[in-house]
């Protein structure tokens, strides 16, 4: 049960409020979280009124919604959820849980600016600490030649099945682990070779066998629109 909702009016004094606390941007994860009692928490620290959204020098600020996202990841963006929850969603939430954004930032190959230290994406999931630090920014070099798809189940507010973005030869995989990942076969040309490589979860939106169809088509269908451009 929640005892204690904090809106820090800095990063700095949020970073000092996260022990035995959980973070709420947006609060598209959190709030269903907390209304059927499955979170495992009893602060809140909400990073509203923190100063992060908008772009600067330093890239996209952590609070920035997904709505508000234009340049090559809006056609990212615009594949979560309907408008009301991209109004909602952030770009450093969907980075946390790597949604479809956050697939698209790993091909731009963007760098994540933590309250501590700054990270390429790469190694941001295995190495981001949430109990203390918080994602301030991301910054990246624009690519107006990204190419984003997505597999989903239906065409709004579904799940993907599996998502590819590709970017300067880099090519990353959304829904085939349990973060975006980079795909080495993908990026050698050989759809076939991307789908061997992964070993994608069977859930109530997909099994692994169709995972891995999937991802082959898809990643075909996007190197040859990103040779096109």
């Amino acid at each position: 049960m929640i005892k204690e909702y904090l809106l820090p009016d800095s990063p700095e004094r949020a970073v000092a409020e996260l022990r035995d606390a959980v973070v709420m941007g947006g609060g598209t994860t959190v709030m269903p979280a907390v209304q059927v009692g499955e979170l495992d928490a009893t602060r809140v620290v909400g990073l509203a009124r923190a100063g992060l959204s908008g772009v600067d020098s330093s890239g996209v600020g952590a609070m920035t919604p997904l709505a508000a996202l234009d340049g090559c990841l809006a056609v990212a963006a615009r594949a979560v959820g309907g408008p009301a929850l991209r109004n909602m969603a952030t770009i450093g939430g969907n980075l946390v849980v790597g949604g479809d954004v956050a697939v698209a930032l790993l091909a731009l190959d963007a760098e994540v600016r933590l309250s501590s230290r700054s990270l390429p994406v790469e190694r941001f999931w295995s190495e981001f600490r949430p109990g203390e630090e918080i994602v301030l920014s991301v910054s990246f070099e624009d690519d107006p030649d990204l190419v984003f798809m997505r597999c989903a189940r239906r065409a709004a507010n579904s799940p993907a099945v599996v998502s590819v973005a590709v970017s300067r030869g880099r090519v990353a995989l959304g829904g085939v682990a349990a973060h975006p990942v980079r795909s080495p076969g993908a990026e050698a040309g050989d759809p076939a070779a991307a789908a061997a490589e992964i070993d994608p979860p069977t859930d109530a939106i997909a099994s692994a066998w169709y995972r891995r169809r999937m991802t082959e088509l898809f990643v075909r269908r996007a190197l040859e629109a990103s040779h096109a451009v």
